[in-house]
């Protein structure tokens, strides 16, 4: 449920307290700055997460931060000190004031709550930093949540007015309000939390009592208001769905580097078909990974780094970020509008004015798709790929217009520079521009590591400067290729089924007399062969032998997903030697035997054929593969489609916090 459900939950089974619970107002004003701090990050400089990966769909997340005290803002350092001086009654006597003075609390991250662990946050020195407990950080911010929705509703018109219910709960009868801060205490101290609502039914021969009348007070106002309330319902959701991590830094540094390690959620495993279907895939092609995220849109700049063992490598990684989302869909819908009002005016002209106005508008639209135009062409040139230009041909047409600064001829040689007489001005460009924008995700930048060989590679990501301002979130999504780095799987299975293919050919010719054993040459049955416990034991030992000497690594690693096929071709090899000494042993019929060795001999040699590998991909099919943006991976209309990864890893149940 989300954060407003719950909160009802809470509302429908909390007991009505008789007494307001204690809520501070200095800790609500800390709650809201702490809260407004961990949503923007804005003293965050640069975050960079490491992901080390081992064993299949096993992964360790390094997060750090680089931190600059110097960039909270005003309110959010009042917070701070404020918070300090409430801890002060705690501290006097267990800390001299030169250690209190020194030291402020400031939200670094934010984890998700149903992946709560005891995470230990540690400076550039290795040693821990203090945090607030998770307790003590939502007391904070039910006080700060109360005092909002509070004030909120107080300025709502209706609170003005005596008659409505709204004014009665703010100013008149008490207990509503204090079932919502009961309800709201509960919810954030609780470790549990409700999944679904309660259905209750009113006993027979009962009317509403005051208990009953207070719940639907309070109920009534997230009813009443609930368009009103949607921004405090996004926040509630934000805070209940999230823990704070609050530490103590020293603030007579300026600079502070902080690390610490969290969670990671993985998908879900698929069916046991899917499963061996990947494994096999990924000897051929590689082990596809995908990493999902969030940050806040005021982050600066991000780092994501992969690293694996030493035997694999990291041959492509991208990063995606929808940075230019909200531009991107108030594009589309703007080049709608300006279409239809382009093809109204030329149908029935207006006047100068309309005129005017409606080639501004059209300078501002088409202005922005040259800015999404530049900046992907600039990403595509920064990876070394192309542009699908014959599926962006309105785009490009757009682009050219605005940024070219052509003019149309007029009679007396005179240049017509408005834009709405050129000629790539049409409401059916417009609209066609608008579907080509949303078909190849233009909305969607990226980030490449310039082809990796080896077993580190990272992306960086930096906010555009004209994002600086934006509340939001930014969704990132990362994929890599894994592959081996030395090829001793494949090339060690071909030389074992080489090895028993031989020795299971040249014991058939001993057999037989003859170079071409797998005729009418052996004639004898199995019960005639001299020595047949030695034709057994080399059958069998020179296999086992051999195999001690294989760099097979463990199945479950990445190494080991990597080397499936030749594990496979190896184990088929194993049974074939199996079938021939067990033929040999149970004094088979020569025709039995004669089987058993052609099998024993060409079972091997007909399993390498899985050992050869499929073609790289280019670089564009790759990034298809990795469901990387449209316009990035070879855009093909219905032919594109990414293909589902060995394991995709997250930071929240969601795939984004």
């Amino acid at each position: 449920m989300d954060g407003i459900s719950c909160l009802r939950e809470a509302i429908s089974t909390v007991p009505v307290p008789g007494a307001p619970p204690r809520l501070s107002r200095d800790g609500a004003v800390v709650g809201l700055a702490f809260l407004d701090a961990a949503l923007r990050l804005n003293h965050v400089r640069r975050l960079t997460e490491r992901l080390s990966l081992v064993e299949h769909r096993n992964a360790r997340r390094t997060t750090e931060l680089d931190i600059s005290l110097n960039m909270l803002d005003r309110g959010q350092s009042s917070a701070a000190k404020l918070f300090q001086q409430l801890l002060s009654h705690t501290l006097a006597h267990s800390e001299p004031s030169a250690t209190r003075d020194n030291t402020i609390w400031v939200p670094v991250a934010r984890i998700s709550r149903s992946m709560a662990q005891p995470i230990d946050l540690r400076d550039a020195y290795g040693n821990k930093v203090p945090r607030l407990t998770q307790y003590e950080t939502s007391r904070l911010l039910v006080s700060g949540l109360y005092r909002l929705l509070r004030e909120s509703l107080t300025s709502h018109p209706d609170s003005s007015n005596p008659d409505t219910d709204l004014s009665h709960i703010l100013f008149k009868v008490h207990e509503p309000r204090w079932l919502i801060q009961a309800a709201l205490l509960t919810l954030f101290t609780e470790r549990n939390r409700p999944d679904a609502p309660t259905a209750r039914k009113a006993t027979k021969g009962t009317v509403d009592g005051h208990v009953r009348q207070y719940r639907k007070l309070a109920l009534g106002v997230f009813d009443q208001y609930a368009d009103y309330l949607k921004d405090y319902s996004a926040l509630l959701d934000v805070a209940l769905n999230q823990h704070l991590l609050v530490v103590a830094l020293d603030a007579t540094t300026d600079e502070h580097l902080l690390t610490y390690e969290s969670p990671l959620n993985v998908s879900e495993r698929a069916p046991l078909p899917q499963r061996i279907w990947r494994a096999l895939r990924a000897s051929g092609e590689g082990y596809y990974v995908q990493y999902g995220t969030s940050i806040p849109a005021t982050l600066r700049s991000y780092h994501l780094v992969f690293e694996c063992r030493s035997d694999v490598d990291i041959n492509n990684i991208y990063l995606s970020t929808d940075a230019d989302a909200r531009t991107a869909t108030s594009l589309e819908s703007d080049l709608a509008v300006v279409a239809e009002r382009l093809a109204s005016q030329r149908q029935t002209p207006a006047g100068e004015p309309a005129r005017k106005l409606l080639e501004l508008e059209t300078q501002t639209a088409l202005r922005k798709v040259a800015e999404i135009m530049r900046r992907r062409s600039w990403d595509a040139s920064r990876a070394k790929i192309a542009l699908p230009e014959q599926y962006l041909r309105a785009s490009h047409q757009l682009m050219q217009a605005s940024v070219a600064g052509e003019a149309t001829p007029e009679a007396g040689g005179k240049a017509n520079n408005s834009i709405l007489n050129h000629p790539s001005i049409s409401p059916g460009n417009l609209r066609a521009a608008a579907i080509e924008l949303a078909e190849l995700e233009m909305s969607k930048d990226l980030a490449l590591d310039g082809e990796p060989v080896t077993n580190r590679a990272h992306v960086y990501w930096r906010r555009a400067p004209e994002h600086s301002v934006n509340s939001g979130q930014i969704h990132i999504q990362a994929g890599a290729i894994l592959r081996e780095s030395t090829g001793a799987g494949p090339r060690d299975a071909l030389l074992y089924a080489g090895v028993l293919a031989g020795t299971a050919y040249l014991m058939a010719c001993f057999l037989s007399r003859s170079i071409w054993p797998y005729g009418s040459a052996i004639l004898e049955p199995a019960h005639s062969v001299h020595n047949a416990e030695a034709v057994i034991a080399v059958l069998l030992v020179v296999p086992g032998f051999l195999y001690t000497r294989l760099t097979l690594p463990d199945v479950h690693s990445i190494s080991g997903h990597l080397r499936t096929v030749p594990r496979i071709v190896i184990r088929f090899c194993i049974a074939s030697m199996v079938v021939v000494a067990a033929a040999v042993a149970a004094s088979s019929e020569a025709r039995v035997i004669r089987i058993a060795f052609i099998f024993g001999t060409f079972l091997p040699l007909a399993s390498t054929a899985f050992l050869f590998r499929r073609r790289p991909y280019v670089l564009s099919r790759a990034l298809a593969r990795l469901d990387a943006p449209k316009w990035a991976g070879g855009y093909r209309p219905g032919r594109r489609k990414a293909i589902a990864p060995d394991v995709r890893y997250f930071s929240s149940e969601e795939g984004h916090e």
